[in-house]
């Protein structure tokens, strides 16, 4: 069974190239929620796993506090299909090398890059097309005041066409 994942039609102005001033729309993705790392391990505990969801839980926590040691002491840290996770600094610039020192960095962040099996898995899913959210609401609105029909096209045309979502390459949600 592929699993499913909603999306709608959104449009931008192209600012330019060929297409500068008119408006492209391009699918964008309707994320159903976020999952927290509790919930994870509850789920992966239901997918008929010897280990309860505490058991998991406890293993992702210090998977997570593993990952953050091994990359402060400067480790790209490998897990196969899942991807690769690679220690990334946020730094302010200087005039002169001279004037660089460790002050000057801001952050220490991860970035995930996904391995061969999570990179594209648009095979393992089916996409559905659906309203956009604004839309959604409306209709929810006009059930709620007994509205047997309504019209999208006045407020469509009221739009600027910049409605851009996440969509296109990113992965959010509108």
């Amino acid at each position: 069974m592929a699993n499913k994942i909603n999306y709608s039609v959104s449009g931008s102005k192209a600012t330019v190239g060929k297409n500068s001033g008119k408006v492209l729309y391009h699918p964008t993705l309707q994320l159903t929620g976020t999952m927290s790392l509790p919930e994870m391990a509850q789920h992966m505990s239901d997918h008929d796993s010897k280990y309860n969801e505490g058991d998991i839980y406890a293993v992702l926590v210090q998977f997570i506090k593993c990952i953050k040691e091994k990359a402060a002491q400067g480790y790209r840290v490998r897990l196969g299909d899942l991807g690769a996770f690679t220690p990334r600094i946020k730094s302010v610039s200087q005039l002169s090398a001279e004037d660089v020192s460790a002050a000057d960095i801001r952050q220490l962040t991860l970035r995930w890059i996904a391995g061969n099996r999570t990179k594209d898995f648009k095979d393992d899913t089916d996409f559905v097309s659906v309203p956009k959210r604004k839309n959604q609401a409306l209709l929810v609105q006009a059930e709620k005041s007994g509205q047997n029909t309504m019209s999208l096209a006045s407020k469509e045309t009221q739009t600027t066409g910049t409605d851009s979502g996440t969509g296109g390459e990113g992965a959010g949600g509108e």
